[in-house]
């Protein structure tokens, strides 16, 4: 039988001060630090006790999470209003990497002149601003990268694999990609299809122990339409002048349904290293020098990576050096320019222009490549549904007619100490509800029957012993076409093949697909803090 597992059923966080993003829960508790202020002002008087109440009720509300926004707060939709219009105010919706890198080179004869002692005119402007701060090693890069630098390092002795520094949190996280090679297709056994799920499970099981670097895990995969020209232009010079018309229009109709069903798929996988107790203690335990963490990083992917073919998750790998990962960064930004196996480009000049003006439909790339980008919500499973693990295989290859699509699935790996620790503590806020709720004689219209059901299952699941162990996901999908004609009609086509996949609901991240593409790279990226 084949092996299902069930997504559904967390609809919202439990209890009234959780399920905030840490901007959210900053505001909550100024407001309710606000609040005790006014109230203590004068306890005595009814004005300062009422004021103090609407304060406190005024910030639990505006920042609490609705599936109305979304699963967002009213408070971050108003930022987020605020920051758009402060972004078109200084400019930063269009990113033009030759205005950049025209900043950077008048920045860097402004400071050689000053190093001189030669009279020099400071120039101006924001690009000039970002080019100031940024470090010399650090190239420029959109808003929605921040400071990026790589190292390029041996991963074996015939392979080499560039290692990203992200250092827009503090301290900096590393990231690694590898392109993998799947299962074969064809007519497989359901016991033997489900080998490759198993083996991931097994995978995500090792990277969440806490001696394990590894944070993150991404599986990202490109979907791109074959172009079947040069294939009609040998069959017009080859073809025999004599064939039977009816022969030639039945292979003309053959040619005209596998251009609309044909894809080249393209699978990565991203570790990302965020562990940065179990990262340091690695490190030490290398060689003494400045290689000292990437060796460390070298390491913990060359084990992970063959327990993964050990275990049968993929059937073979390759580490991506930089200039492979140039070239796939280039092609998931405007893949009409850049073949996604282009080697002539350099990190230093992947990032294209990006515009959010244009449209708030999708990012503009080079004014030409229209991006779309959604994410799949919490709560957009359908609940109480159990889903084949081969469900999501859909949005990969199952959209007729093809188009050009990624899709990106990020897990953040818990450790199941951790993990059970929130199981429980969700499970005994369901049953507390659930009692209260019979003993008030109230009717649920079923949604904290899901949810227990939900938390009992995951306590269940983490039993000591299991070897099971907790994580986070954050889900995404993007296509690109040539128009922006073409943009609803695709996003519907889309929805409905995430139906089929069990999937309630896409949310389209108008606005900020320019800063929403950074999910949809492989970059490691994609789950708030």
């Amino acid at each position: 039988m084949t092996r299902q597992v069930a997504l559904g059923g967390e609809f919202k966080k439990r209890g009234l001060l959780s399920g905030r993003s840490t901007p959210e829960q900053v505001i909550l508790w100024i407001g309710l630090g606000i609040a005790a202020i006014v109230v203590l002002m004068g306890m005595d008087q009814f004005f300062f006790l009422f004021a103090g109440l609407v304060i406190a009720v005024l910030s639990v509300v505006i920042t609490v999470p609705m599936n109305i926004h979304g699963g967002r707060s009213y408070a971050a939709l108003k930022t987020e209003t605020a920051y758009r219009a402060y972004r078109k105010h200084a400019g930063l919706g269009v990113y033009d990497p030759v205005h950049e890198q025209t900043a950077l080179a008048s920045v860097q004869e402004y400071r050689a002149a000053k190093k001189n002692k030669k009279k020099a005119v400071r120039p101006r402007g924001l690009a000039v601003r970002r080019a100031e701060r940024r470090k010399e090693h650090v190239q420029p890069a959109p808003l929605m990268v921040g400071r990026l630098s790589v190292k390029e390092v041996d991963f074996n002795p015939r392979e080499r694999l560039a290692v990203f520094r992200h250092a827009n949190s503090d301290p900096a996280f590393y990231t690694v990609i590898f392109e993998v090679r799947g299962s074969a297709g064809g007519v497989v056994e359901e016991d033997v299809e489900d080998i490759p799920h198993l083996g991931f499970g097994r995978v995500l099981a090792r990277a969440a122990r806490r001696t394990s670097a590894v944070s993150h895990i991404q599986s990202f995969t490109r979907s791109i339409p074959l172009d079947i020209t040069d294939h009609v232009s040998w069959l017009a010079d080859y073809v025999d002048p004599n064939a039977h018309g009816n022969l030639v229009r039945s292979y003309q109709e053959l040619c005209l349904q596998v251009e609309d069903r044909a894809e080249q798929h393209r699978s990565y996988w991203v570790l990302r290293f965020d562990n940065r107790t179990a990262l340091h203690r690695a490190a030490n335990a290398q060689q003494p020098g400045p290689m000292a963490v990437h060796a460390a990083i070298v390491q913990e992917a060359q084990a992970l990576m063959a327990q993964a073919v050990a275990h049968k998750a993929i059937r073979g790998y390759r580490a991506v050096d930089s200039q492979m990962a140039a070239g796939i960064l280039a092609h998931l930004q405007d893949p009409y320019t850049y073949a996604i196996d282009d080697t002539d480009l350099g990190l230093e000049a992947v990032w294209q222009k990006l515009d959010q003006e244009q449209t708030p439909k999708a990012v503009v790339v080079n004014n030409h490549a229209y991006t779309r980008v959604a994410y799949i919500p919490r709560d957009g499973f359908m609940a109480g549904s159990a889903l084949p693990v081969q469900a999501m295989r859909q949005l990969v290859s199952g959209i007729v007619p093809a188009v050009i699509h990624s899709v990106s699935w990020v897990n953040e790996v818990v450790d199941a100490k951790e993990a059970r620790a929130q199981a429980m503590s969700d499970r005994t806020s369901d049953k507390a509800k659930r009692h209260s709720n019979a003993s008030k004689g109230k009717i649920s219209d079923g949604t904290e029957q899901v949810m227990s059901n939900s938390s009992d299952q995951r306590a269940v699941d983490l039993t000591p012993g299991s070897g099971h162990h907790g994580v986070k996901w954050g889900a995404y999908v993007s296509f690109t076409v040539d128009s922006e004609e073409k943009l609803l009609q695709v996003s519907t086509q889309i929805e409905s093949v995430a139906t089929d996949c069990g999937i309630d609901r896409l949310y389209w991240l108008d606005n900020r697909h320019d800063m929403a593409l950074m999910a949809v790279l492989p970059m490691g990226r994609g789950i708030r803090k």
